[in-house]
């Protein structure tokens, strides 16, 4: 078995991007009455995200300028996004989700089910959070240095949708076909 201290030179790459199927995957569980801030799309230029949403039928605002660390967030009833893989971003965006405290709906690695800091930042929460299991993996777009987009085949790791103040039937939390 291979462990990361075997692999000295390991580096989180982050430029991927979330394919039209991961939100196919639960356009169901979206409420169309609702206006959706796709909050994760600083700097992500080849983000087709909002126009995705869109596509599925849902109102849906973003802006590749904010900063949903520093900026105030856009006007929305909730928040559908797929937050960074790396930690040092990853955490103070699910710290700021939980300060905001809007329904939300993210993609992430299923492995941080398991992390300490979960507990940590949705500490007094636990009652608000659901966990959407996807039949299979969520293969993700990766960002070539031509700036095209190549979907990848075999991802690394399982991806869930951690959601919060949602209120999904528990039918609805194990997707299949």
């Amino acid at each position: 078995m291979a462990n990361f201290v075997d692999s000295p030179n390991y580096e989180v790459y982050d430029d991927y991007y979330t394919p039209k199927s991961a939100w196919e995957n639960i356009n169901h569980l979206i409420p169309k009455d609702k206006v959706i801030w796709e909050a994760c799309l600083l700097n992500s230029f080849q983000s087709k995200s909002v126009e995705y949403l869109r596509e599925l039928g849902n109102n849906v605002v973003g802006d590749t300028a904010l900063d949903i660390l520093k900026d105030k967030p856009l006007q929305s009833d909730m928040i559908i996004t797929n937050i960074p893989f790396d930690r040092k971003i990853k955490l103070p965006i699910l710290k700021r989700l939980v300060e905001i405290d809007k329904p939300f709906i993210i993609i992430m690695n299923s492995l941080n089910m398991y992390a300490k800091y979960m507990r940590e930042i949705f500490k007094g929460n636990f009652q608000h959070l659901q966990v959407i299991t996807p039949d299979s993996k969520i293969n993700y777009l990766k960002l070539n240095p031509d700036g095209t987009l190549t979907e990848t085949k075999k991802c690394s790791f399982y991806s869930v949708y951690l959601c919060y103040k949602m209120n999904l039937n528990p039918e609805d939390l194990w997707l299949g076909k």
